[in-house]
Parts: C-alpha cells; sequence; structure tokens
C-alpha cells in the first residue's frame, strides 16, 4: 500500500483501506477502483490523501499501453468523422443563416457514412475515449448521426430514407443555436425557467430546418427527439407510434450518446451502466423494438475496458463473445506480490465460469 494525494491517484487504482470523511462517514470501501469522479466527493468530505494498491499505478498504465495496441477501429473513416465534425460546427456557428448548401455538405457526409457502414457485414460502434468538452455538442451530433444510421440499416431503410435519417440526426440539436451559451454550458442544475427555454431548441431547429430544401421527416427529428414512449417527453408530449419512426431511432442514440460521455454538467457513465439503464427503460423512454435493434450494435463490455473480477483480479476486455455478451475474452493482470513472470494470462470468461465481472473502470 502507498499513500497518496487525492489529486495524484490515477483512474482505476485499487483503494487499499475504506475512506471515510472527517464526520466518519463511510465514502468509499476498500477494494473499489477509482473513479475521476470520486475527487470532488472526497474533497468535499475533507479527505486530501488515501491508500492505494502498490501496483494500481503500473497495471493503469499496462492498461493504457494495451488499449493503445487494441488499435479498437470505428465504424466509419477517421477522415469523414472529422470533416463532419467540422462541417457541423461551421454549420451551428452560422446563428440563424443556415443555408441550403450547408444542408447539402452535410448529407454528402451522411452518403459517405452511410457507404462506409454498408460495405461492413458485422458493425459494433465503439465510443472514442478522448472527447472535448467545449466541442460536445458537434461531436455528438456526429455520434448521433452514425448510431441513427445502424439502427436504420438494421431496420432495412432504403437509402433515400437513411440520407434523411441521418441528415436530421446530425442536425437534431440545430435549435441550441438559438438558445443562450451560459444555459447551454450552465455546470450546475438548471432552474424550471432555464430548463423551459432549453426545450425551445425542438422548435427552434425544426424552424432553421424548414427554411433549407432538407425534407420534412428529416426536419421533424429536430422537434420530436425529446419525446418519448409513454408520453412524458417535450414539446408535444407524443405517445408510441404517433412519435414519427426517425425521432424514435434519434431517441435512443440521443441519449445513449449523452450518457456515455463527459458533460459540462455531467461525468460520464461507464458503458455496461449505460446498457442497462438505457435498455432497462424499454418501451417506457423508447420504442422497444428500436431499442433491441440498437442493442445488437452495443457492447456491454466494449474492447478496452477496463474490469475488476469477483476474485479480485484487475484486468482489461479483449474480444467480444457474441453469445453471452457478459462474458468476454479478457486480459488478467498478474498481483505483483504473486512474484511470477507472466505479468499477465487471457481468459475467456464464457468457459472460466467461476470468475465473472463485478465491476469495470
Amino acid at each position: 500500500m502507498q499513500k497518496t494525494l487525492i489529486s495524484g491517484v490515477s483512474p482505476g487504482s485499487i483503494i487499499a483501506q475504506d475512506v471515510y470523511g472527517t464526520d466518519g462517514v463511510l465514502l468509499i470501501k476498500k477494494g473499489t477502483a477509482f473513479r475521476e469522479h470520486y475527487t470532488p466527493r472526497f474533497k468535499e468530505a475533507g479527505v486530501q490523501e488515501i491508500l492505494i494498491e502498490e501496483n494500481g499505478e503500473m497495471s493503469t498504465n499496462t492498461i493504457n499501453a494495451i488499449r493503445k495496441s487494441l488499435n479498437i477501429q470505428d465504424v466509419i473513416h477517421e477522415k469523414t468523422r472529422s470533416h463532419a465534425h467540422n462541417q457541423i460546427k461551421k454549420t451551428m456557428m452560422k446563428f440563424k443563416s443556415v443555408s441550403r448548401n450547408d444542408i447539402q455538405k452535410i448529407g454528402q457526409i451522411v452518403e459517405d457514412m452511410i457507404e462506409q457502414l454498408l460495405d461492413q457485414k458485422d458493425f459494433v460502434f465503439a465510443l472514442s475515449q478522448l472527447r472535448s468538452v467545449d466541442d460536445y455538442t458537434y461531436q455528438h451530433s456526429v455520434n448521433v448521426g452514425v448510431l441513427a444510421l445502424i439502427i436504420g440499416i438494421d431496420l432495412m431503410l432504403d437509402k433515400d430514407q437513411l440520407r434523411h435519417l441521418g441528415t436530421g440526426a446530425i442536425l437534431h440539436d440545430i435549435g441550441k443555436i438559438m438558445i443562450p451559451e451560459e444555459l447551454i454550458k450552465k455546470p450546475s442544475k438548471l432552474t424550471i425557467d432555464e430548463f423551459s427555454e432549453v426545450k425551445k431548441h425542438t422548435l427552434y431547429g425544426y424552424e432553421i430546418l424548414m427554411q433549407t430544401n432538407i425534407a420534412e421527416e428529416a426536419a421533424q427529428i429536430a422537434l420530436h427527439h425529446h419525446e418519448k414512449y409513454d408520453g412524458t417527453g417535450y414539446c408535444w408530449g407524443l405517445r408510441n407510434t404517433n412519435i414519427p419512426l426517425f425521432a424514435r431511432i434519434v431517441a435512443v442514440a440521443d441519449v445513449y450518446d449523452a450518457m456515455s460521455n463527459d458533460r459540462v454538467y455531467k461525468r460520464r457513465s461507464l458503458p455496461d451502466k449505460v446498457f442497462r439503464e438505457i435498455t432497462h427503460l424499454g418501451d417506457k423512454h423508447f420504442d422497444a423494438h428500436i431499442m433491441e435493434t440498437f442493442a445488437k450494435h452495443i457492447n456491454i463490455y466494449p474492447t478496452g475496458t477496463g474490469i475488476i473480477l469477483n476474485s479480485g483480479h484487475r484486468g482489461i476486455v479483449l474480444h467480444q463473445n457474441k453469445l453471452y455478451p457478459e462474458s468476454p475474452i479478457v486480459r488478467v493482470f498478474t498481483p505483483k506480490e504473486q512474484n511470477v513472470k507472466r505479468l499477465y494470462f487471457d481468459v475467456d470468461l464464457s468457459i472460466n465460469t467461476k470468475w465473472f465481472i463485478i465491476q469495470t473502470y
């Protein structure tokens, strides 16, 4: 064990001793993997340093090195993603003057995305871990576009439908250019009045898009992507299939990507927790059939995810078992104190059933 300042603890390091606040309240139990969002909680409770396992830092560095070596592939080309990000940024910075030419450029990018996705027989969406909070809106828009197209292809939409879906999905938040920036980037919970103002981005987005040559069904995505299947969404409180199909698709993609990435007011959740939470919502917030379609293309434990087994071993996900999504193939790190030559060994959790994942980081 070694005592380390909170500011110097690496994510994934194992906490070696129960952590209590100055008021004697238990904050975190020993054996828990440290996560970045613990830092403000510890500091608020008066905790300046904690004990961590001595091999924690080594394992974290090893995990990062292995992640790089895995070379996790995006479902679309890096050049296409970069082009899409830059174009949506240019478009959303124009403020009220989105032109037909802007829509045409985004439409061409969507065509490229469709072709690249159709070239793959089996695609699984992988979120980048390197995301800028400042550029969240633009990166989020691209991700939602890709996710929506993946769902649309599985639903066997035709090329024209996919083009309209992808264009509308990428532009689903275009109305935010009409919302004061201090509300969009507010790092704390919005007041009732502030939230009422932010909700107007759906109406603004629809109005902006209808001034271009975009298809009505694409523009409706901006208007209805916050509707929920049980009628509790906004702005119209639509229910079930009264919500346009494309908006139902984008609703799933939008929430999944938002929960999976850092926002100005909230840290991202881990992939397995996002997967379980969003699928648990089922037909309450989402169209169940669309949710099932979406779930086929998302891994519970994506390749590169840090894991802790019930044995106490730490490791990283190497490959998936399609028939047993809860039991991937993992690389397990050998504890330093065991004094063995092997730094790690690989285990197929679908075969070695005595071990299972209890935590991710």
